[in-house]
């Protein structure tokens, strides 16, 4: 390769002529950069990954006119190679999720005060729940355990909307005990 006016020149394997490299490329580049585009990014979803993999279709372009070898029908060519790019890449992504689930532990450790934390609110919420009479703590409990209003109503032998107004003021004392601290659920 020669370098003549900032212009790379390649010797043609086997024919003894020479092909300078920038001048073929523009040409090629100009022909079919904007539908090559349009092709890549109607089977690239992403529109960076589509401009990459234009960027190295022509970058691949370019080495293989360096090294000698001009494609017969490049606008096929640069198609051909464009189409592998995206799904090698497809591929890749796909294995790399794959195998990136694989390499890291999504398990956490707690931290080493979240026992403690977790005993302190457990008290706090106890002693809440043990200031409540008795009806709106037991009212609460069943609730919090999934009984319907119906079922608390019977097992207070209460009325239903009696007990779902003592439900909510039950509610409303604890969240006042608790000072709007955070109950995990």
């Amino acid at each position: 390769m020669t370098e003549r006016e900032g212009v790379a020149s390649v010797q043609v394997a086997g024919s003894g002529r020479t092909v300078d490299v920038a001048p073929a490329v523009l040409a090629i580049y100009d022909a079919h950069h904007r539908e090559l585009a349009s092709f890549i990014r109607g089977i690239e979803r992403d529109p960076r990954v589509a401009e990459d993999v234009l960027s190295e279709t022509f970058l691949r372009l370019i080495e293989e006119v360096r090294r000698g070898r001009m494609p017969d029908q490049p606008r096929a060519w640069l198609y051909r190679v464009a189409a592998n790019l995206v799904v090698d890449g497809g591929r890749h992504r796909t294995v790399v999720g794959r195998v990136l689930g694989r390499l890291v532990d999504h398990r956490t450790e707690p931290p080493p005060d979240d026992e403690v934390l977790r005993g302190e609110l457990r008290r706090e919420v106890w002693a809440a729940l043990g200031s409540l009479p008795v009806d709106a703590r037991t009212a609460l409990l069943l609730a919090a355990h999934g009984f319907s209003g119906r079922e608390v109503a019977e097992a207070l032998g209460r009325s239903e909307l009696a007990t779902r107004s003592l439900i909510c003021r039950a509610r409303l004392r604890l969240r006042e005990q608790l000072g709007g601290t955070e109950v995990p659920g």
